[in-house]
């Protein structure tokens, strides 16, 4: 039996869409998609950050908008000094970071949460999160979806900058 060079062609693509068929379906049933973990992510994926207002206790705010490539600061009350790498990594940060989803019946007491509004470019609606620092944990209701989420309590220095 001998091919031309199509008909080896043909054997040969016919024979890798074999191959990428049976890993698919061997992957589906190894790894099914109800076993994954129950994160979410803080913010949309692909997000573009425009203003991030930090609402700290006792009326102190910083507020850090978009303005080209580079990001203006507006503090009050706070002595803060960032650079456009140190802003980039807080972005990054807010637009990657992922938690564990929590019971809806929590409940904090006794402790003041920070406030976060986010402006995304192309959503309308500001979105509020209320994050709550504890001993082990970073919590954060996200007040829109009425969500929420627990963190390692080592990202809250990355998600809001220290005072």
């Amino acid at each position: 039996m001998k091919l031309s060079r199509t008909g080896w062609n043909n054997v040969i693509i016919f024979s890798v869409m074999l191959i990428i068929l049976l890993i698919n379906t061997t992957n589906n049933r190894l790894f099914p998609e109800n076993n994954k973990r129950n994160d979410e992510l803080l913010l949309p994926q692909h997000s573009t950050i425009l203003t991030l207002l930090i609402k700290y206790p006792n009326n102190k705010t910083v507020m850090l908008e978009r303005k080209g490539r580079a990001w203006k600061i507006t503090n009050q009350g706070i002595i803060l000094a960032l650079n456009n790498q140190q802003i980039e990594q807080l972005m990054f940060t807010w637009q990657q970071s992922s938690g564990l989803v929590q019971a809806d019946d929590m409940i904090i007491e006794g402790q003041q949460g920070i406030e976060v509004e986010v402006s995304l470019a192309g959503i309308n609606e500001v979105m509020v999160f209320t994050l709550y620092s504890l001993t082990d944990q970073l919590l954060i209701f996200n007040q829109q979806k009425k969500l929420w989420l627990a963190l390692p309590r080592a990202i809250s220095q990355q998600l809001v900058p220290n005072t």
